[in-house]
């Protein structure tokens, strides 16, 4: 699904992003002021990934995880939030090519849950609000139509000490595509990233598909993405099967490592997120960044 471009007036949002409001209002300002003027959700087609042991990394560190330093505020252009640093492990593995990342260490009590980033600014506020009130971290491939639209709520992202990755453009279908086509779409989602967070970052997912092409490699490293990140742990959420089926099949299947595939836009997947982290809780299992799961 292509997601529309609106124009929505950003003064409120803007407004309290300049004025160093606390996160609690910076949320409130970004839903008041985007309001359903969010882009509609990804809704990728069903397929499976690869089974196996493909795309898991092995973990070079002790189970006890720190937050990723922010980088300083000279470092990123006006108006943008400090983005979180990747560890120096997270940051090799990344920039390092190989095959899709599905997965993550088994060895520490922690998964991945990853948001695709479209959908209405009231979904995404409470979802941060959620994750606030529970300790989680969360990251968000955020499309880039919808980030141009919602750049607060990018910057709301940041500052709650999530990550923000790119999802291409406008969502079409990578595998359809030809290289000039999937490189314009990786290309300009990398550069609306780079307008909020201060850099393009290292995280990419691909539109459409949960595992890349040889076309949509080369697309990603031309834009500096040297690994596609994937997942493990798909509950099909974007087909809105209720709120207690996203809880139930995100629980029944994920475990230490895993990385878990839920989109913002759907308002089933928000009401399951408070239940989905109170299970995680209940089975050992923290919810941390990409980053932080691959450091």
């Amino acid at each position: 699904m292509t997601p529309r471009e609106p124009a929505p007036d950003r003064s409120t949002a803007v407004a309290a992003v300049r004025a160093g409001t606390s996160r609690r209002a910076l949320l409130v300002a970004a839903a008041g002021a985007l309001g359903s003027a969010g882009v509609a959700a990804c809704s990728p087609a069903p397929e499976t990934p690869p089974s196996g042991a493909h795309g898991t990394l092995p973990s070079s560190r002790a189970p006890a995880p720190t937050s990723a330093a922010p980088t300083t505020a000279s470092s990123a252009p006006r108006g943008s939030s400090a983005a979180p640093t990747p560890s120096t492990q997270a940051a090799t593995v990344l920039a390092t090519a190989g095959p899709d990342i599905r997965s993550g260490s088994s060895g520490r009590p922690e998964v991945a849950l990853t948001f695709h980033g479209a959908g209405p600014a009231s979904l995404t506020a409470t979802v941060l609000e959620i994750a606030r009130a529970k300790a989680a971290r969360v990251t968000v491939f955020a499309v880039g139509q919808w980030l141009h639209a919602n750049p607060a709520l990018g910057r709301a992202v940041l500052a709650g000490g999530h990550d923000l990755g790119n999802h291409t453009w406008s969502h079409r279908p990578m595998r359809r595509l030809t290289p000039a086509e999937a490189h314009a779409e990786v290309s300009r989602g990398a550069a609306e990233v780079a307008l909020v967070r201060g850099s393009a970052g290292l995280l990419f997912r691909p539109s459409g598909t949960p595992t890349s092409t040889a076309v949509i490699r080369a697309a990603a490293r031309a834009s500096g993405y040297a690994r596609c990140i994937s997942y493990d742990v798909d509950p099909q959420d974007y087909l809105d099967p209720g709120t207690t089926a996203v809880r139930e099949r995100t629980l029944a299947d994920v475990r230490a490592g895993s990385i878990v595939s839920l989109h913002l836009g759907h308002a089933g997947t928000v009401a399951a997120l408070p239940g989905i982290l109170t299970g995680l809780r209940a089975l050992g299992l923290r919810a941390v960044t990409v980053s932080e799961l691959l450091a």
